[in-house]
């Protein structure tokens, strides 16, 4: 995130070739690297969610291990 946030805007707007098959503007492929986290991180809870599993804390914190941490804190005062 800091080398990104520290990207001039003429950085961000450079067209950037991906193998021949996409041109897009660099911050075109941040947005679609985020939007293809957050679709497998939806896509995880909906698998393990059902089957009874916890959602794993693998792209920062997820609600199962907000729930756990805040147990613990409790468990401990």
């Amino acid at each position: 995130m800091e080398r990104i946030s520290k990207m001039s805007g003429e950085q961000l707007a450079k067209v950037l070739d991906f193998r021949g098959l996409v041109q897009l503007p660099a911050v075109l492929f941040l947005q679609f690297n985020i939007n293809h986290i957050v679709h497998h991180r939806g896509q995880l809870s909906t698998y393990l969610r059902p089957m009874g599993s916890k959602v794993p804390n693998i792209y920062g914190e997820s609600y199962d291990g907000a729930e756990a941490r805040k147990a613990a804190q409790a468990k401990s005062a």
